[in-house]
């Protein structure tokens, strides 16, 4: 059979397209404005340059009516949401490389120039910052007036949060082979530090002096050892993935391990009433029954790995690293809301919620930050008593 040169040109061009964009498993999916409603999107990326990927792993967070994040081209930005107005910039060299963590009015992060940083959140002012070297931390941890690190380097700090003074660290003698972008974020329960290891290992420090107390080897994968997710604790079980591995539930003193359920992932799991629901490195986010690791549902993103979940009443908000930005459905896993940040322009950083506004910020990997709105049904009353639930003629109003 005889085919012709122009048939073969469109199924190459068919067949490359399909391997750049890669799969498009939910294409029912819209930006259907009764889930969400896109209200404003700010770019906040510099001009990029050669081998500049475009990766932020910065979240924003709410200080009363201040919207906080850090981007890699310029450092802290501060901004009214609201009103969608500059209220201060903290330019930083290398730009902010971890997430942001809060508490009392400072911020506390991890710069490109390779150290943590403590700024207050009210002008954008430098109270303390020490120099780590490694420009690659975890989300800071507070607790009693300490702030913890990880380094990609197996480093755990600890700090005083008030003053930058130099309170202890514990560092791991241990090079794996390879390991992915990110540090376990402490842990603070009691007397321990708990934290996750690149080689594969989460060890319990003494809280005041740093001291190994336990540890536990998680990494049961075949290429990356990392554990890089945060373990959480829940009456007395601790839940930690491993990347290239497993979730583990293990025993809060000792690190027994309870059980196992072989899907790894560098994130965080949410852990409501008797559910788990982990985003895990396969691409997918399970719900899990929190006893036994038996699979409640299964979400498989179009492309890439998940950020952290956000979960509010409803919903399961979640980017991927590739793409989109997802709706879930906390009961079921139905996917309801998809949209497009951009090819190769997906997220890397946490979303965040606001209860009060109803609002969910996000930070794309090309720098731009997206305002969206949790869509509430309008109701007005009917003749007779009746109501009519929905009302689009005019987009629900959180403030603005």
């Amino acid at each position: 059979m005889k085919v012709s040169f122009q048939l073969l040109s469109l199924l190459s061009l068919a067949l490359a397209f399909t391997s750049c964009t890669g799969r498009n498993i939910h294409s029912d999916l819209t930006d259907d404005s009764k889930v969400l409603v896109r209200k404003w999107t700010l770019s906040t990326h510099g001009a990029f340059e050669a081998g500049d990927h475009g990766t932020e792993y910065s979240n924003p967070v709410m200080i009363e009516n201040t919207l906080i994040f850090g981007n890699r081209s310029v450092g802290v930005i501060a901004l009214y949401p609201t009103l969608n107005q500059q209220r201060w910039t903290l330019p930083i060299p290398g730009g902010v490389v971890s997430e942001l963590a809060v508490e009392k009015g400072f911020v506390y992060f991890g710069g490109g120039d390779g150290f943590l940083y403590c700024v207050n959140a009210e002008n954008g002012r430098v109270n303390w910052r020490y120099e780590l070297r490694n420009p690659v931390i975890s989300r800071p941890t507070l607790d009693g007036g300490r702030v913890f690190v990880t380094t990609s380097d197996d480093t755990v700090f600890a700090f005083d949060a008030g003053t930058g003074k130099w309170l202890w660290h514990y560092r791991r003698r241990s090079s794996p082979a390879a390991t992915i972008h990110g540090a376990s974020a402490p842990l603070v329960d009691g007397g321990e530090v708990l934290a996750g290891l690149s080689d594969g290992f989460l060890v319990a420090l003494a809280v005041n002096d740093g001291k190994l107390k336990w540890e536990r080897k998680l990494h049961h994968g075949l290429k990356f050892t990392d554990v890089d997710a945060s373990p959480v604790l829940e009456s007395g079980t601790l839940y930690v993935p491993s990347y290239d591995g497993s979730l583990y539930a293990l025993k809060r003193q000792g690190g027994e391990i309870l059980w196992r359920y072989d899907s790894g992932g560098s994130k965080d799991v949410v852990i409501e009433g008797a559910r788990i629901f982990l985003p895990s490195s396969d691409g997918s986010i399970y719900a899990l029954q929190k006893d036994n690791a038996k699979v409640l549902w299964k979400f498989e993103l179009d492309h890439g790995t998940p950020t952290r979940l956000t979960v509010t009443d409803k919903y399961i908000i979640v980017g991927s690293s590739f793409q989109y930005l997802y709706v879930i459905d906390k009961a079921t896993g139905k996917g309801l809301y998809r949209y497009n940040a951009g090819y190769n322009s997906g997220f890397a950083g946490s979303p965040y919620f606001d209860p009060q506004s109803g609002r969910v910020y996000f930070l794309s990997g090309a720098g731009n930050l997206f305002a969206f709105a949790l869509r509430k049904p309008a109701r007005k009353v009917m003749p007779h008593g009746q109501t009519d639930p929905y009302i689009f003629s005019e987009p629900f109003k959180y403030g603005l």
